[in-house]
């Protein structure tokens, strides 16, 4: 493990201890055999005929419809076998990179590459929350067998999101997971199934345009980004969506009515953002307040009395990065729908 993932473990642990929930893992122990893995085992393990995936191959790269001049990410790259599939089909125009969260992995494929004389291909040492891919990159991004290893979900598919061009891809392929079919391994090993995946993978700004049924016992999905927005321009996100994104940390909440509105009554969850304050601030000084009240790094839902005003802050917000998503319902109806009043 390199210092820097160890330190950046460290301080994902310690957030963990002082309650912010979304740095609590999903699946802790996940990757702990990623650690300091010994390549030549997992060779062995990934490379091998049985393997569903090493086995189809061929069709499963060949649904991705490659082709020259292409920026592929491969997520979880292992020991490089899909990387040095996709190399060659993207041609020396093109780029890959081989990301995964053992240095000993990325040192393994860019290695094997250059024995191959495979010049295309830049190794990534990612973290458990980050693909750590540059912002507009990557055409395509294949997680092949991974999905299942990301410890914090949201986090690790808006870094994806963040470095897909406005038309990139995701192309998915992970195990069924199905009570009284699956294996036993598969399922002890997966936290849950597709339906559960794919809705992840959509709440982080994404749908399903594609799905390809040439797998027994894995799904091959192509995603493509969605502003998840309706004909009104709020989100598409469920009430119930918010509730349970709010819960486990995902989300954030917040207010842009005035002052005084806030002072008559108000969400025990929410944050108080005035439309006022954001018209009212440069980019540079709103950037400077909110950085010390709202992350980044999650999801803020935004609403206001009627569903009217979150519709100004909302491009305002996300000139600023946010992914904030504008709800269509406001502070009473949002209270009807049984979120907690501030004392």
């Amino acid at each position: 493990m390199t210092r820097k993932f160890t330190l950046q473990l460290l301080f994902a642990v310690l957030l963990c201890g002082s309650g912010f929930g979304q740095d609590k893992s999903v699946n802790p122990d996940i990757n702990k055999s990623f650690q300091q893995p010994d390549v030549k085992t997992f060779i062995e393990r990934f490379e091998s005929e049985g393997r569903e995936v090493y086995d189809h191959r061929e069709e499963i790269i060949e649904a991705c419809q490659l082709k020259p001049g292409m920026a592929v990410a491969d997520i979880g790259a292992g020991t490089g076998l899909f990387t040095r599939m996709i190399a060659p089909r993207v041609t020396d125009r093109g780029q890959v990179y081989a990301v995964d969260i053992a240095k000993q992995f990325v040192d393994h494929v860019e290695k094997t590459c250059k024995e191959e004389g495979i010049k295309n291909v830049t190794g990534v040492v990612c973290t458990a929350d980050s693909a750590e891919l540059p912002n507009n990159s990557v055409d395509l991004a294949f997680i092949c067998d991974a999905y299942h290893h990301f410890e914090f979900p949201y986090k690790t598919m808006r870094s994806i999101y963040r470095a897909l061009k406005p038309t990139g891809q995701i192309v998915l392929v992970d195990f069924e997971r199905i009570e009284g079919q699956s294996s036993d391994w598969i399922l002890n090993h997966l936290r849950a199934g597709k339906s559960t995946f794919v809705n992840e993978i959509e709440l982080a700004g994404f749908e399903v345009a594609e799905e390809r049924d040439f797998l027994a016992t894995s799904y091959w999905i192509r995603f493509k980004k969605s502003d998840r927005k309706s004909d009104s321009n709020h989100t598409t996100d469920s009430i119930d969506d918010v509730k349970r994104l709010l819960a486990n940390g995902t989300a954030q909440i917040i207010d842009v009515r005035e002052k005084n509105e806030w002072d008559a009554g108000h969400l025990a969850a929410a944050e108080l953002v005035p439309l006022s304050m954001l018209r009212g601030l440069s980019s540079d000084q709103l950037n400077a307040k909110l950085a010390e009240q709202l992350p980044k790094d999650k999801i803020i839902y935004c609403h206001c009395r009627s569903g009217g005003r979150v519709l100004a802050a909302t491009p305002i917000l996300q000139e600023l990065g946010y992914d904030i998503r504008p709800l269509s319902i406001g502070y009473s109806d949002l209270v009807g729908q049984g979120f907690k009043k501030a004392d």
